[in-house]
């Protein structure tokens, strides 16, 4: 019961964070158009799984789930031996597959099927792609890296070492020194708030002064894009704290 209860509310708190994000972007992005007179949207990933979770919430539980099954069944029959434990990114890509794979065409059942079974082979396959560079940095094949960006990691790591120099090795990030004042930029919410903060002053003087004249009612509305209130809610609802994929056997 206490697990029921806590997954609906989890949903509640989710929907409500994809609509908080939604209504700060949707005036932020007519805006952008009329400024550089361009069209598009402005993509954030935790307010799409959000919105899709409305419509598509079925389809996209169930494949994370079968395609976790096809996670496990797979390492246990392929030279791939690993299980897929960032949940919150296995998550991420059902959403997407679900909604992929229903505006192609496939009926419900064949979403879920072809769903679960594309699922299981990205989450097995993508740790193992970026664990010759893992093994580089820890040393060890114990932890693998599971995570939607593994096959650019993974990319990213094979031109580093076909383009790195050997008699200038270049040096770490890690060996960089910043000063201890500049710590608090650390925390995602502070970087993300000043991030959106400046990319919002620069599109509003593209925009014009006549901006203010014709959006003056909305800019409570547009105020909370400076505040990533609702982009907080979803990374606590969703997001584990842990990003990995643990090898097995």
């Amino acid at each position: 019961m206490q697990g029921t209860i806590r997954t609906l509310v989890g949903f509640l708190v989710l929907a409500s964070g994809a609509s908080v994000v939604s209504n700060a972007l949707t005036p932020f992005g007519d805006m952008f158009e009329h400024a550089f007179h361009v069209q598009g949207v402005v993509p954030n990933n935790e307010a799409v799984v959000g919105t899709v979770l409305v419509k598509f919430g079925s389809e996209a539980a169930l494949i994370f789930f079968f395609g976790m099954i096809v996670n496990i069944l797979l390492s246990m029959t392929s030279r791939f031996k690993y299980i897929y434990l960032s949940g919150h990114v296995a998550f991420y890509m059902a959403t997407m597959i679900a909604v992929i794979f229903h505006f192609s065409g496939l009926p419900e059942w064949g979403v879920i099927l072809w769903g679960s079974i594309a699922q299981g082979l990205i989450v097995t396959v993508s740790p193992a792609l970026v664990q010759p560079f893992m093994r580089d940095v820890t040393g060890s094949d114990e932890v693998a890296l599971g995570h939607t960006g593994g096959s650019g990691i993974a990319l990213g790591g094979l031109v580093a070492k076909l383009t790195r120099s050997k008699k200038h090795p270049s040096k770490s990030t890690e060996d960089i020194k910043f000063p201890k004042g500049l710590g608090f930029l650390r925390d995602t919410t502070v970087i993300v708030a000043l991030s959106m903060a400046v990319i919002y002053v620069v599109v509003a003087l593209a925009r014009g002064p006549d901006l203010y004249r014709e959006q003056a009612e909305r800019w409570p509305e547009l105020h909370r894009l400076l505040h990533p209130s609702g982009r907080n809610v979803l990374r606590r609802r969703v997001h584990h704290p842990r990003r990995r994929a643990r090898r097995a056997g």
